[in-house]
């Protein structure tokens, strides 16, 4: 079968679901784009960055990290300097700086009681939030959460004005009477954030959630699956660099081709689609990947792979059949995903890019591309 050709619209300057691709750019409704990315390659320090919420920022998913695993491997891809702070830390072998603020089953009412002495005690750069789904049981709290929020976003900005503060959107739930609260309360944090930016507060929209979630993707009503919220993360990562970013799903016969037996598609909800391609066990075995980009240049490649073989192993990763570069999976296990990166360069207008078998095994979830980072 032959793998259609998907343009890569994060060059385009587009947000939105194309076919298959995710795309995920830097966020339009945010502050000045003079302050640069809020976690930059080139910094003395470490980025000190505070994930805040309740359980899908803390983690309900089996591997207990929420967004913050794969938010923490592709930022650390790019070697950019971040140190992930909070009283709480929880996550797996892949997440090595688990600190975080995510209370579960905390509402916006709580956060707000005790996020003062947190600001305090780790001065934080730049704070993720993600809060707002415990609101949700009912009209009376889902009602009095937007002004709730704003009032913590205010007392953020306050108590510590030089931090950036990105606000998300939360995920949807699998209830109709939830749904219509969450999505409620979700129209109105854009026009929130954007009287803050007016006042002149640090403080940007993330659209992290909306429309990224099928019912494969959740644990249960309250909380979407580990590979759900790998998507959300890619959208985290593309505000937090101003990256623009394009997830292709490996399983998707849209996106990629897959040859040499017994390579095949498996089911599993630790993959962001629902699915992973498996067993490329062969000299002859290969996912090969489609798509256009817009501009010839260096590209990021970053593979969202599983390697439960209790050592290091490889993919030999090639664009327009060019020389193969490794790419490495540390070993986390079948069901935790890991996310390694290589550069390769592309040229304007269709390419392949190909993942052949190298040392032992690793099974292919997805990739993420966009132009090398150098900010």
């Amino acid at each position: 079968m032959r793998a259609l050709v998907r343009a890569l619209p994060a060059l385009l300057g587009v947000a939105a679901l194309i076919g298959t691709a995710v795309t995920a750019d830097s966020g339009a409704r945010s502050v000045a784009a003079v302050d640069g990315p809020a976690v930059p390659i080139n910094r003395a320090t470490p980025t000190k960055l505070m994930p805040l919420g309740d359980s899908n920022t803390g983690g309900a998913d089996a591997p207990g990290a929420a967004y913050r695993a794969d938010l923490y491997q592709l930022l650390r891809a790019d070697n950019r300097p971040v140190d992930f702070v909070g009283s709480l830390a929880s996550g797996p072998a892949g997440l090595t700086d688990r600190d975080h603020e995510g209370h579960g089953g905390w509402t916006i009412g709580q956060i707000q009681d005790n996020v003062v002495g947190w600001l305090n005690t780790y001065r934080p750069d730049v704070i993720t939030l993600q809060i707002g789904t415990n609101d949700m049981y009912d009209d009376a709290g889902a009602g009095a959460a937007p002004a709730k929020l704003s009032t913590l976003v205010d007392t953020i900005t306050t108590t510590l004005p030089e931090t950036r503060v990105f606000v998300t959107s939360i995920p949807v739930l699998q209830d109709p009477a939830h749904h219509a609260r969450v999505a409620a309360f979700n129209y109105t944090i854009p026009g929130m954030v954007a009287a803050k930016v007016a006042a002149g507060k640090k403080v940007s929209y993330v659209d992290a959630n909306s429309g990224l979630f099928h019912p494969y993707d959740f644990l249960e009503m309250w909380h979407p699956h580990y590979g759900a919220a790998s998507k959300a993360a890619v959208r985290w990562y593309a505000a937090l660099t101003g990256q623009q970013v394009t997830r292709f799903e490996a399983e998707q016969t849209a996106n990629a081709v897959i040859s040499g037996a017994p390579t095949r598609r498996t089911q599993i909800t630790s993959a962001s689609g629902g699915a992973k391609v498996g067993y490329i066990d062969l000299p002859e075995s290969f996912v090969k990947f489609s798509f256009e980009v817009g501009a010839a240049g260096n590209y990021r490649i970053r593979a969202r792979g599983a390697n439960g073989m209790g050592t290091d192993c490889t993919h030999k990763v090639s664009a327009n059949g060019g020389p193969q570069q490794t790419m490495l999976y540390k070993s986390y296990g079948w069901d935790l995903l890991g996310t390694s990166k290589v550069d390769l360069p592309l040229v304007a207008g269709k390419n392949t890019v190909t993942f052949a078998k190298g040392e032992c095994y690793t099974e292919l979830d997805a990739i993420d591309i966009s132009l090398v980072p150098t900010a």
